[in-house]
């Protein structure tokens, strides 16, 4: 199988806000000119119109209704019986006004997330708006993969996501909370594949070992589901479906999800030179 011959472009595109002028080419001391903004998603006007304005109504519906019939019970049978009967839709209000809440403040999280990307790093603001920097030497790897929801055969939508793997073991997930989530693993990628790419090349030229996340390879053979196989198994290796597919002599077969995958174009590159020496 042929792997690619080029390494991801570092073309970038700027994503920023409306009227956020001073995210281009803006000068930071220690990670260089910033190059790209990727901000959280923010609440839609769908969200607004058939979650939440929806249910703020229902929400005052049930304390108001509540209170009504507290009111007419209070006046023919007392304090106990309207409690009584505005306890159900009291209790009704209260989870909704709840649920309400939590839902709007898990989405207004997710707008203020943002990575902004930068010459020599990263600027990292989490779901809990912790703020991290990284230099592009502290990143191991980078996975990406998409998902697509299908109805009766047709493709309704494409959704992207990734994983950034930090030397430390960390991960860093890039979902659709993100804008312009492609966009953003393609910067990634050409940042860290210029990175690792020499070493990993001279590691594998010189006999070495090298890792792809829980993959290993080496010139003799690829480790890969616990199974050693030798490059003589190997039939041919590709991308399907979201997996990457080892096909062997016999027949059979290995898979593996490559969002689990760091680096999978690298990888692809060595198998090709396994396969093909």
């Amino acid at each position: 199988m042929k792997a690619p011959n080029n390494l991801p472009s570092a073309h970038i595109a700027e994503v920023s806000p409306p009227g956020d002028q001073t995210s281009r080419q803006v000068e930071n001391q220690n990670l260089g000119t910033r190059l790209g903004l990727f901000p959280g998603r923010p609440i839609g006007i769908s969200t607004w119109f058939l979650i939440i304005i929806p249910g703020v109504l229902v929400t005052i519906f049930s304390y108001l209704y509540g209170t009504l019939l507290a009111g007419d019970a209070y006046q023919q049978h007392g304090p106990a019986l309207a409690l009584i009967r505005a306890q159900t839709w009291f209790t009704l209000a209260t989870i909704l006004l709840i649920l309400l809440v939590t839902f709007t403040l898990y989405r207004l999280l997710i707008s203020l997330q943002r990575i902004e990307v930068y010459k020599r790093g990263i600027k990292y603001r989490s779901f809990f708006l912790r703020r991290r920097t990284y230099r592009w030497s502290e990143f191991a790897g980078i996975a990406s993969s998409a998902v697509t929801t299908t109805f009766f055969g047709k493709n309704i939508r494409t959704i992207p996501s990734g994983k950034l793997f930090l030397k430390k073991g960390r991960t860093i997930e890039l979902t659709n909370r993100y804008q312009n989530i492609p966009n953003l693993i393609e910067v990634g990628k050409s940042k860290i594949y210029r990175q690792i790419w020499p070493s990993l090349k001279s590691d594998f030229r010189s006999g070495k070992t090298v890792h792809f996340g829980k993959i290993t390879l080496n010139k003799n053979r690829l480790r890969m589901s616990n199974q050693q196989i030798s490059w003589n198994s190997v039939n041919n290796i590709q991308i399907r479906s979201g997996f990457l597919v080892v096909a062997l002599q016999d027949d059979s077969s290995l898979r593996k999800p490559i969002a689990n995958i760091p680096n999978i174009e690298l990888l692809l590159k060595i198998v090709d030179w396994g396969i093909n020496p």
